[in-house]
């Protein structure tokens, strides 16, 4: 609790939570408003039954996040941060997400239930080369967080002996074993005086699994004087930078349908562009909104249902074309003509993931400089293909070379607005270029947390 971005993601959480126990109490008490109304008619009654199923529903998952909240404020604040590599297991069915941490400094793994939605999983989903922040007591619960602590997800120990085994053998078939232990943010991962991990290791069945013989913690010669944590931080160059992009590439499989070429048609024939504009979302709207009206027209299409697609599909169609007209059709156009322009800056990229939901970064180095060289600006980009297959339409590569065309308009505060060219078409980027400053500690916490730093072979992290 002592880091800021912790501290304001519990608060986050707290209101959101707060928002949504109200909402299911408002919704209840429209129910019953509904409910007693003096109206005949079966319409008063669908609409009641309605809001209170759906307020009833809201309600009970809002305490129960209450509940959780108080949790992760108490884990929270009994600890410190410790940094773990972690892989995400599928376990089949319907049962929930599932995560397997592993302890660096004795060998073992700790597999983990995810007690949130999917959306909320998905901001801290491990994947090639990931990393969590973990706090809490492995047998009884705790917080699982990206690298800086800004997204906070509850997590229980997976109950029952096999399915406990069944989970860590998944995980180190998907190569949990043979990662580098992280250098952890903020003292050791785990205190050996701490009461809270003997009681998690009495527990029996459901203590953490062993998976392997604990490693000697080792500290090289000559770093008596540094503090933990800094002794196995390495710089963050090209070399380090783009062995990570080598760790986190995923393979691209599946055929991927190329776009129209930006510079022979206009920019609302590319996929991505139109996108970036909310056409799709506005055709989305416009499809609901005209079943909505079909079915309304049908001699029996009066009921709550029809209406409810009418408005549905109409503020979605709203929405989107407010959007449309208020930035979305110029942040379209404004790529389009970067993409078109003749100049072209020749420079070295990275590819990595932004542990916060998996976006795409490109990470950008000087041209013809060496593997020591620092990158000199970041690039988020938008993810072309679905939620399930992202990858279609990123770099084959991890890292190779790249022309940023464009950078003749400008944000407010000076950021240019670029496209990235890798073999040979458009990466489309999400906002502007953003320069990096050398010895910035954001600039380099935002670099730690793309590639989390590794510690030497054969050193745990201290």
């Amino acid at each position: 609790m002592d880091r800021e971005a912790t501290a304001r993601a519990l608060g986050r959480y707290r209101r959101r939570v707060a928002q949504g126990t109200a909402a299911g109490a408002a919704l209840v008490g429209l129910a019953l408003v509904f409910g007693f109304l003096p109206v005949g008619g079966s319409w008063a009654t669908d609409v009641a039954a309605g809001l209170g199923t759906t307020g009833l529903i809201v309600l009970l998952i809002g305490l129960g996040a209450l509940r959780t909240a108080r949790m992760m404020g108490r884990a929270l604040a009994a600890g410190p941060w410790s940094a773990h590599p972690a892989v995400a297991v599928v376990r089949g069915g319907m049962t929930p997400a599932t995560v397997v941490l592993s302890a660096p400094d004795d060998g073992q793994a700790w597999p983990l239930v995810v007690a949130a939605t999917k959306q909320r999983y998905e901001l801290v989903r491990p994947g090639p080369d990931a990393v969590l922040w973990w706090c809490g007591d492995p047998g009884s619960g705790g917080v699982i967080a990206p690298p800086g602590g800004a997204e906070l997800l509850w997590t229980r120990p997976v109950r029952g002996h096999h399915t406990r085994h069944r989970a860590v053998g998944l995980a180190v078939a998907a190569g949990l074993l043979d990662r580098s232990a992280p250098v952890q943010p903020q003292g050791p991962a785990v205190r050996p005086e701490a009461p809270r991990r003997r009681a998690g290791l009495r527990r029996g069945p459901e203590a953490p699994v062993v998976t392997r013989a604990p490693a000697p913690r080792v500290r090289p010669l000559g770093d008596a004087a540094r503090p933990l944590g800094e002794a196995a931080r390495p710089p963050l160059t090209y070399a380090t930078l783009t062995a990570a992009a080598q760790r986190q590439a995923v393979p691209h499989t599946g055929r991927y349908r190329r776009e129209a070429d930006v510079r022979a048609v206009p920019w609302w024939r590319v996929r991505s562009l139109r996108r970036v504009a909310e056409l799709p979302m506005m055709a989305g709207g416009l499809i609901a909104l005209a079943t909505g009206c079909a079915a309304l027209l049908r001699p029996d299409g009066t009921n709550v249902q029809a209406y409810a697609v009418v408005a549905l599909g109409a503020g979605l169609f709203l929405y989107a074309g407010y959007r449309f007209l208020a930035f979305g059709r110029a942040a379209a156009r404004r790529l389009a003509r970067a993409a078109r322009s003749p100049m072209a800056v020749p420079r070295r990229y990275a590819l990595l993931y932004d542990p916060y939901g998996g976006h795409p970064v490109l990470l950008v180095f000087p041209a013809g400089g060496g593997t020591d060289d620092p990158p000199e600006g970041v690039l988020r980009l938008s993810s072309p293909g679905t939620r399930k297959r992202p990858w279609p339409g990123l770099p084959s590569a991890p890292s190779g070379p790249v022309e940023l065309r464009g950078g003749l308009e400008r944000t407010a505060g000076g950021d240019p607005f670029v496209v990235p060219w890798i073999e040979g078409r458009p990466v489309w980027p999400v906002g502007p270029y953003q320069e990096l400053r050398p010895g910035d500690p954001a600039a380099r916490e935002y670099l730690e947390r793309l590639a989390p730093p590794q510690a030497a072979p054969g050193v745990p992290a201290p």
